[in-house]
């Protein structure tokens, strides 16, 4: 099974005609199918289904009591074993899922490194585009960034009814009731 530190996959695969097959012949067809469809959600977004009576009803969001005939219908399509229900076909879906996450992720890690690598030897060298151009004096401090300049920004001014007189007062009382505030 896969660490479980590793976002799950947000995609839930079902092959919609084997899924028929298998639910469309229980009891209770359309509870059925709920239920399992609950049940693989939660195996894909939080991980193995326990084998807890408790735990299950509240997954399938049904009662006790719906529980304990759903679970007559649904058991025998699971190898509950070591506290768990588990699944072959469902184990294998969600490995490929995460297979299919990590090649994604590494593939457009990789097309950022060539991006950026390129663009950085570009910016190494001097091409003609880049040679009127003025360096831009943010980006070209070497100070840390508390003793760096704050860049001037053009915003509204304040006008002189932005600050009620009576938010002031408010303040005030506020101040001196917490000992804070006064002439500084």
């Amino acid at each position: 099974m896969v660490a479980s530190k590793i976002t799950p996959p947000k995609s839930l695969l079902i092959d919609i005609q084997v899924w028929q097959t298998e639910v469309l012949g229980l009891q209770a067809p359309a509870t059925a199918c709920g239920a399992l469809l609950l049940l693989k959600m939660h195996l894909w977004r939080i991980g193995p289904i326990p084998d807890d009576d408790v735990a299950l009803a509240r997954i399938t969001a049904t009662s006790p009591a719906e529980w304990k005939r759903l679970r007559k219908v649904i058991e025998p399509m699971f190898i509950v074993k070591f506290g768990e229900w588990r699944r072959e076909d469902w184990d294998d879906e969600l490995e490929a899922s995460y297979e299919a996450v990590g090649r994604a992720s590494r593939a457009g890690k990789k097309a950022n490194e060539a991006r950026w690598g390129r663009r950085r030897r570009l910016s190494e060298s001097d091409s003609e585009s880049d040679s009127g151009r003025t360096p831009n004096p943010i980006l070209n401090i070497k100070a840390p960034l508390d003793q760096q300049p704050l860049p001037k920004t053009k915003g509204p001014k304040p006008r002189a009814n932005d600050v009620q007189p009576q938010f002031l007062a408010d303040v005030e009382i506020a101040e001196r009731a917490l000992g804070i505030g006064g002439a500084a």
